[in-house]
Order: structure tokens, then C-alpha cells, then sequence
């Protein structure tokens, strides 16, 4: 299917995982109070249909993300959902949706297919790059991969640079983990604890995600923020491809390290 989704004019959003942005949807219905999607998500039935989504595709996505702040802001489900919510707003505005999203599954050409295909992934690397802060390799990986997938000649550059602002040489820099960082630096905190104290400048953030496992169905994870990729660079977190893991540049270190002693 197309990543792009019009209805009635509204183009629909999708996260990295293909959910759709339900703010878009009541935009596309009339954007009426009584038809927003917080007053959907809280109704009893609604609630029922998210538990067996989750029970029977547990080794998908969770069916339902919020984001909150941001340009991409919002509500995003998955198609279940959607259709779900569309006949609770109207028959007339379910029926929109149904045949919006038949005509975008009819069969396409190999060059159509693949242009949407390019489309759509350009679009959702624009949105990981700016929503998770990825470093340029880890972007650089993902566009050889996209070029790949569609047939493309390898256009893109062998390598990238992941190195903090103003470095002199362009030269990529080493990296290694918080924790393993805190070890050579013989600096007697947990990566936990300092990672609290980044949090405090304004270098690292906790990000969320659904999980089954987790705590209250959430899962916790760091992430540099943009002030914090002078210090170092979001990777995909190799315990779950679904988290990014703080990378810190080597030779920056003793600068945060001066910097954690200012924090109280």
C-alpha cells in the first residue's frame, strides 16, 4: 500500500511503523469538538478493541502512539483502528475511509510501485532523523538500505561523518557508551545516575514506547537530544530496534565530565 493517504483533501501522517494520525482523520471528518480523537480513545468499546488488537498481534507494533510535542505531534493507530474510528464518527465518513483505502491497495505498475515505495521512505527518514535526533551514519545506513529495496544504483556515499559541531578535520569520531565511558574515566556513578544529571542540562531525554512487558505497558528509553548531538549521537539500540542508545564522542567526555560537576 502507499504510505500516502488522502482523504477529502487531509493528507494522513504515518509513524515509522505505518500507524495513522488520527488528528489528521478529524480534520478530514469536519474536525467537530464531539469527534476528537481523545473522546474516542477514553469510550469502553474503543478500550476493548486496543486490548484484543494487543492480545492478537503481540509480535506487532502496539496498535496505538502518542506523540507529544513537535511537528508530528498526535494520535497515530493502527488500520484496525482507523476503520474503527470513522464508523464511530459517521457511516458516511467510515465509507470515505473504506474506499479510500481500497483504492490505494488496487494493483500499481513496478515503476509506480517503487516510486511510492521511494516516496514513502524518504518521508519516514525525514521523520526519524527529526523526531529521534539519528546520527548521520545511522541515516546513511537506512538510505542504502531504502536504495536497495527499490532498485536503485548505489548513489549514496560509502560513509558518513558522525563528529561534533566545529570539529576541524571532517573526520568521523569514536564513540562508546555511557556506561563504558564512566569505567575508563574511573567516575564511580551508575550510566543511570548520570544520565539524570545529562537529563538536567538538557543533553539526554527519556522517550517512550509501548510495551507489553513494561512497566504500566510502557517502556523508558535515553535518547540525546538535539543540544545534546555535540556530544555524541542516537544509535538504534541494539536491545530493541524500536529504542535509540546514547553514543558519546570520546574526546568530548571530559567536557560533560566538567559539566556534571556543575549540576547540584
Amino acid at each position: 500500500m502507499s504510505q500516502l493517504l488522502v482523504i477529502d483533501g487531509v493528507s494522513v501522517r504515518r509513524d515509522i511503523f505505518g500507524r495513522y494520525c488520527l488528528n489528521d482523520l478529524h480534520r478530514a471528518a469536519g474536525a467537530q469538538d464531539k469527534h476528537k480523537p481523545a473522546f474516542w480513545l477514553r469510550n469502553e468499546q474503543t478500550e476493548q478493541l486496543i486490548s484484543e488488537l494487543q492480545i492478537s498481534n503481540s509480535d506487532n507494533p502496539e496498535p496505538v502512539s502518542v506523540i507529544r510535542g513537535g511537528k508530528d505531534q498526535g494520535s497515530y493507530v493502527c488500520k484496525e483502528l482507523v476503520y474503527s474510528y470513522a464508523m464511530w464518527i459517521s457511516p458516511q465518513f467510515s465509507l470515505r475511509v473504506i474506499r479510500t483505502f481500497d483504492a490505494v491497495s488496487q494493483p500499481q505498475s513496478t515503476n509506480s510501485h517503487a516510486a511510492d515505495k521511494m516516496q514513502a521512505g524518504v518521508i519516514l527518514l525525514d521523520f526519524m532523523q527529526r523526531s529521534l535526533n539519528l546520527s548521520n551514519s545511522s541515516v546513511l545506513g537506512a538510505c542504502q538500505k531504502l536504495q536497495e529495496s527499490v532498485g536503485l544504483p548505489n548513489l549514496a556515499p560509502q560513509y558518513a561523518i558522525d563528529a561534533p559541531a566545529g570539529a576541524p578535520d571532517g573526520s568521523s569520531r569514536p564513540t562508546q557508551s555511557l556506561s563504558a565511558l564512566l569505567k575508563i574515566h574511573g567516575i564511580r556513578m551508575t550510566a543511570t545516575q548520570a544520565y539524570q544529571q545529562l537529563a538536567k542540562l538538557g543533553i539526554v531525554e527519556q522517550k517512550e514506547r509501548r510495551s507489553r512487558s513494561g512497566p504500566n505497558g510502557v517502556k523508558r528509553f535515553w535518547s540525546m537530544t538535539a543540544k545534546g548531538c555535540m556530544y555524541g549521537k542516537n544509535i538504534t539500540s541494539p536491545a530493541n530496534p524500536r529504542e535509540t542508545q546514547p553514543h558519546l564522542f570520546e574526546s568530548k567526555f571530559p567536557e560533560l565530565l566538567r559539566l556534571l560537576d556543575t549540576i547540584h
